[in-house]
Parts: C-alpha cells; structure tokens; sequence
C-alpha cells in the first residue's frame, strides 16, 4: 500500500508536541508545523516537562516530536516511558546524531511497540516533516501500540475446528519480472458470528499448546486443495504455499497424512510449498529433518520462512533441500531509507541465487520498497502494496480485475530501479 500524503484530520485537531531543549529549534520546528495548518502546538524542554504535560492535556496531541539529545531526561528515556503510558501519541524522533544512532533508536522504539512515524535528521527540511507525519493513519492502523488481546479458550478453538469454521484466506505472490501472480500463500483465518476476524495471534498458540495444531494445519490444507481444483479447471495454476508449525514436524504421521490427502485429492505436491520457520527446527530436530525430508523427496516444496530472524539461518539452509528462501518483511520496511537493511537483503538475495533458490519477499508496502527488490534481483514478492490475503471465491475476479495494475506497478519498479 502507497503512503499517504495528506495529513491526517485527528493531527489537525489535537495538535502537536514539541520536545526539545534548544528554543531555537524548538521555534523552527513550530513555523513548519504552523505553515502546515497545524494547531494546537505544545512545547517542552526535556522528557521530563513532555511526560507532566501528556498527563494533564485532554486531549492528548496526536505526534509527539521528539528531540534525542537533551539534558536531563534525553530522547530515548522519554520514549522508553512512553511505554508506561495508557496511550501513547505517534512518535517521531529528530535528531542531529549520526544515521547508526537513529536507526538503531528507530529499532528500539519498534521493539517496544510504540506507534513509530520514523526519524528526522536536524536540521529539520519541511518535506520531510511532512512525508512524517503523513505516516500517522498508517502507523497507528497497524496496531502497534494495543493491547494485546485475550487467547481463545481450548474448548472454543476445537469446537471451531470440528465445525470447519477456520479457513484459508490468500495473498497473492507476483512474480517481479512481469507482475504476474504466480504463487499464494494460505493464511488461517477465522470470522467470529459478527463476521470480524479473530486474530491468528489469539489462536494459533493454543492450538500449538493444546495439541491442536496438526488438526487445524490439516483443515487448511483440505480447504486449500479443493481451492486448488476448482482453480485448475478455471485454468489457473498458482503454487499454494501453507505454514507448517513446529510440534507438528516432530510427529511420525502429520507428513503421511499430508501426502494422503494431496494425493487423493489429485493434486502433484509440486503445486504445495511448505513454509517453515527456522524456530521450528530448534526442537525435536531429527524427527522434524526426516519429516520434511520426506516431503521434499514426494515433490513438496520447501520454504524457509521468516529467513534472517532466527539465530540459525545459514545452518538450517544448509541441513536441508529448500527450493525458497523467504525474506522477512522487517528487512524489507524501511530499506530503501536504511542503507544497513539493504545490505542485509542484498547478502540474503545473492546468498539464494547462488543456492538456486526462489527468492521471496515479504510485507512489501510501498512502490520505493519493490523497486529496490527488484534492482536487488528479488524475484517474487507479498504485500499490501500488490495485495491484501482475501478468501477464495475472491481471488479469480480479482486477479482479473488485479493484473493490468500489478504489471503496471512491476514495469515501474524496473524503470527506477534501473
């Protein structure tokens, strides 16, 4: 999904703090602010003074402007108790310290959940305030900063899986050559009575915990295979690729019972990709070896998911027949602006080609991120920008619908990333 470039209304109406020990700049970063149609503004001299007015102004300000260097209680201390707070507003931090120190204050401040519009270098440039605070609807709609919401009870998720209500909705993957949609990934989702989507985060841990989770993989992928013949007679190809959750590798049946199941469904495993994460091969690794040796012996594909997350990846790449390497969408965020991240995914991209392995981003979101992909020799690539997950009977329609757009968007990220 693009970024926004207007501003967000709630900004115009509940203003903007400024936190900053120079008056100075404190002055200049209140003349853009103004010059933007912004009011109200609020002013402190450290996070101190920022902490006792976000207490007592009601309504709080939107954006929270924040200086990292100050006496007293500096930038990342505030932010830091920020975390305390009951709602944090969104937070963007300026700064004259080196581009390392920002990033990796940016990487804190995600770390702990707060609502991150990005990082300004001083002296602030107007276009770059705004393109900010265009973030805030963005940012905030991402959910960073909520509470996390209560797990599903044991007894309600297995009622719910004997009753098939979970399924597959899919995200398209584009292949970056041409812009055209060549593979799916399979995501669980799970619509309650009033048609919301209870989040995976509530339910895929206990099924894990409970020892529900073969039963809840295995009710996808049926789902998936039904799919996969409906779209075959349609004329329509895709490999559908499905999470495999680590407890599951460590039993003797969970691979026998996904080849019966391909099998008798007429369907070739190539046309599966199984997608497994490096963490699941911390535990029972020699059941989980033979279990996914197995499956890529019948023609399955295998994908090491989330690659670079986990403390293990090269070992892992090299203990097993992968055909994809998947690259987590945190190194795809941000790293056309962050030049560490661009090192980190061209490795990882070079690294796979040499492997022969299909390369796959992630959580692509914006056009500046596929272009830079595609200039790095990515070959596939996920996201909003190309693509929300939607449920099956959506999918032929809007591929139809879809494809002049994604081969628009792929010929564009060729020309700027030439």
């Amino acid at each position: 999904m693009e970024m926004p470039v207007e501003l967000s209304a709630r900004i115009f109406q509940l203003g903007v703090l400024v936190v900053d020990d120079s008056p100075v700049q404190r002055q200049v970063a209140a003349a853009m602010l103004r010059s933007m149609g912004i009011q109200p503004l609020y002013e402190a001299v450290d996070g101190v003074d920022a902490l006792r007015l976000l207490r007592v102004l009601q309504p709080q300000p939107a954006v929270i402007l924040l200086d990292l260097e100050m006496p007293g209680m500096d930038g990342i201390e505030t932010a830091q108790q920020l975390v305390e707070e009951e709602n944090c507003p969104g937070l963007l931090f300026a700064s004259g310290a080196d581009a390392g120190i920002l990033q990796a204050v940016a990487s804190m401040a995600e770390a702990l959940g707060l609502p991150l519009l990005g990082t300004l270098r001083k002296p602030l440039e107007f276009a770059a305030l705004h393109q900010a605070l265009a973030r805030y609807e963005w940012v905030l709609s991402r959910g960073q900063h909520a509470e996390p919401l209560p797990s599903i009870e044991q007894a309600v998720l297995s009622q719910a899986i004997v009753e098939r209500r979970i399924r597959p909705y899919y995200q398209p993957k584009i292949r970056l050559a041409d812009g055209v949609v060549t593979g799916l990934e399979a995501l669980a989702r799970w619509p309650d009575e009033n048609g919301a989507m209870i989040a995976p985060c509530r339910f895929i841990d206990v099924a894990e915990r409970h020892r529900l989770i073969d039963a809840l993989t295995l009710l996808v992928l049926d789902q998936v295979l039904q799919d996969l013949v409906h779209w075959h007679a349609s004329g329509f190809y895709p490999t559908v690729a499905i999470n495999i959750s680590a407890p599951s590798l460590s039993g003797r049946g969970f691979g026998q019972a996904i080849i019966e199941r391909v099998t008798a469904a007429g369907i070739v495993p190539v046309a599966l990709v199984l997608e497994i994460t490096e963490s699941a091969l911390v535990g029972d690794l020699a059941a989980a070896l033979a279990t996914l040796g197995r499956l890529r012996m019948k023609g399955f594909g295998l994908s090491i998911d989330d690659y670079g997350t986990g403390f293990s990846s090269m070992q892992q790449l090299s203990r097993l027949p992968f055909t994809e390497l998947k690259l987590d969408g945190s190194f795809v965020r941000h790293s056309p602006q962050k030049w560490q991240l661009r090192t980190i995914l061209e490795a990882a991209l070079s690294m796979g080609q040499r492997l022969g392995l299909r390369t796959v981003a992630e959580g692509v979101e914006t056009q500046e991120e596929l272009a830079l992909l595609r200039r790095l020799g990515c070959e596939y690539a996920q996201g909003y920008l190309l693509a929300r997950p939607m449920p099956a009977h959506e999918l032929l329609p809007w591929l139809q619908r879809e494809q002049p757009r994604l081969q628009t968007i792929c010929q564009q990220a060729a020309e700027e990333g030439d």
